[in-house]
């Protein structure tokens, strides 16, 4: 993304932070938590370490639909492996690396190439999540499926999934990118002389990386970066739903889905700003960096882990069924 510029905003909203908030038994590692690094063993004769092995999903008024992004925030891992989510019902099983992706990041497809961070998109969610019987793996593989002949460990910070909302339409031209220094406390002495005291001026590091860093690529952050944004001429239907219960008619009174909304895909999941999410500011901003002694790695856009920064959101109505928004997006740690 040249210049930090903000084109159609992404928002990665995460199922395991939303299931261990209404109480479901999820681990950690399966929430977005990268700065704690977890130590995981491949035993020899295996092919792949299951993160999560879970019987059922939480109940399906509070289970959302469908996956199409999966990360492997902060590993070791080296292209002989890749990371894995697999979901099961009664009668198939699926494997995330197993269908065609629309983006990759670190991935070719499916083996990692560098140490850092892992992200894929998948072409086609998986819709049918929630319906009884259905149970989801998370883990590490290796490429060949092949059990490997002595035990291997990894480093591995968390393995978070779930579905993505663009927006419908680019941000107003009046949107402005903060570095925001609060974390520095400045004090003059009675003589003058200036002391200041830095509790933070940067994320912490992943591990032995930066944040976000990939391999040997640098990384450089200074600062917590704060987005606010506006959004101009969005349709109801784009901001909430037709009604609560999640479902509308349609003209023959069959019930059907709402369509893709911000209340139902974005606020809700992410309860108003109590839930991180990763935030992509520009979603077709993809470039290159050199791979260590494997070629290029494709397709490696700003990522940042972020909040809602406010204490409510509004709408402005400009037209009958047409509104303007204004939303405030602070990274987070």
């Amino acid at each position: 993304m040249a210049y930090q510029n903000v084109s159609t905003p992404r928002f990665y909203i995460s199922w395991g932070d939303y299931w261990k908030a209404i109480g479901a038994s999820i681990p950690a590692r399966n929430t977005i938590r990268p700065t704690v690094t977890n130590s995981i063993t491949l035993t020899s004769e295996g092919n792949w370490y299951r993160f999560w092995y879970p019987y059922n999903y939480p109940p399906y008024d509070s289970a959302p639909a469908g996956i199409n992004w999966c990360a492997v925030l902060n590993h070791n891992l080296t292209e002989d492996y890749r990371f894995i989510i697999k979901q099961y019902t009664p009668d198939s099983a699926q494997s995330f690396t197993g269908a065609p992706l629309e983006t990759d990041v670190n991935i070719s497809p499916g083996n990692v190439r560098l140490n850092g961070f892992s992200l894929g998109t998948r072409a086609t969610a998986w819709d049918d999540m929630g319906v009884s019987g259905v149970n989801i793996q998370t883990g590490v593989g290796t490429v060949t499926q092949a059990p490997v002949s002595s035990d291997i460990t990894f480093k591995i910070g968390c393995m978070v999934y779930g579905k993505y909302y663009d927006m419908p339409v680019a941000p107003d031209l009046s949107l402005s990118l903060e570095h925001d220094y609060s974390g520095i406390k400045k004090t003059t002495s009675m003589s003058g002389a200036s002391f200041s005291n830095a509790n933070w001026i940067k994320p912490p590091k992943w591990g032995d990386l930066e944040a976000w860093q990939l391999g040997e690529q640098p990384r450089n952050y200074s600062g917590r970066r704060v987005w606010d944004l506006s959004f101009s001429y969005i349709s109801d239907s784009n901001l909430e739903p037709r009604n609560y219960t999640g479902t509308q008619l349609d003209d023959d009174f069959f019930l059907v889905q709402n369509d893709a909304n911000w209340f139902e895909n974005v606020l809700h999941y992410t309860m108003g700003g109590h839930l991180p999410f990763i935030f992509q500011p520009d979603n077709s901003a993809y470039f290159q960096i050199s791979g260590q002694g494997t070629g290029l790695v494709n397709h490696v856009p700003e990522f940042a882990i972020c909040r809602f920064d406010m204490n409510s959101f509004s709408r402005e109505q400009v037209a009958p069924g047409v509104y303007n928004i204004k939303i405030k997006v602070k990274e987070s740690w």
